[in-house]
C-alpha cells in the first residue's frame, strides 16, 4: 500500500506528530510504502496514493489580525489544491489547534482542506467525534458532533494526543479494511 503524509507547518508541532503517525504506521506495516512530504515540496504525483494523510496546523496571530487560517506553506499552495482532482482519492485528516486560546477557530484547518477535497470528488476517511473538548467555534466540523479529521491541541492536551493518534491509526486500518487488513 502507498501512503503519503502531506503535511504544513508554522512551528512544527505539525511536522513532529506526521514523523509519530510515520513511526507507527511502518512499525504496524513494514511492507507499505510510506511517505512523508512538506506540502510546499510536493509533486504531481504525491497527491496520488493509496491513502493520502494530510496534516495541518490552525494558525492564528491575533497582532497581525490572523485568525482561523492554514500555515503559510499551506496558504502557498491552496490555489492549487482548491482545483486538484480528488476523484477516488482517500484522504485522513489531521488538524493542530489551540482549543483555549482560540477557541472561536480550534482546528479550522480541518475544515479548509476538507472541503475542497469533498468538492472535488475526495473520500474522507477517519471523522471523529468532537466530544471531550472544550471550544466556542470550529470550521473543522463536518457536523455538530463530528471533526472532519483527528483534532489534535498540543497546547492544552498533549497528554492526550498518544492514545488520540493510536486510536486514529486503528480507525483508519478499519476504514479501510474492514478491520481485516492481512
Amino acid at each position: 500500500m502507498k501512503i503519503n503524509l502531506i503535511y504544513g507547518t508554522e512551528t512544527g508541532y505539525t511536522e513532529i506528530i506526521a514523523e509519530d503517525i510515520m513511526e507507527r504506521w511502518v512499525r504496524a506495516w513494514p511492507d507499505d510504502d510510506f511517505k512523508l512530504i512538506r506540502v510546499d515540496e510536493t509533486t504531481p504525483e504525491d497527491w496520488k496514493a493509496d491513502l493520502l494523510i494530510l496534516g495541518a496546523p490552525t494558525w492564528c496571530e491575533p497582532r497581525l489580525e490572523v485568525l482561523g487560517e492554514l500555515s503559510e506553506d499551506w496558504n502557498g499552495e491552496m490555489d492549487d489544491f482548491k482545483k486538484r482532482d480528488f476523484t477516488g482519492q482517500k484522504v485522513a485528516i489531521y488538524g493542530l489547534g489551540d482549543q483555549h486560546g482560540y477557541d472561536e477557530n480550534f482546528v479550522d484547518g480541518l475544515g479548509l482542506l476538507a472541503i475542497p477535497i469533498i468538492e472535488n470528488g475526495g473520500t474522507i476517511i477517519a471523522s471523529t467525534s468532537s466530544a471531550g473538548y472544550s471550544y466556542f467555534k470550529s470550521h473543522g466540523l463536518k457536523d455538530e458532533n463530528t471533526f472532519y479529521g483527528l483534532a489534535i491541541d498540543e497546547d492544552n492536551e498533549a497528554n492526550r494526543t498518544n492514545d488520540r493518534i493510536i486510536n486514529w491509526l486503528h480507525q483508519i486500518e478499519r476504514e479501510l479494511y474492514d478491520g481485516n487488513r492481512t
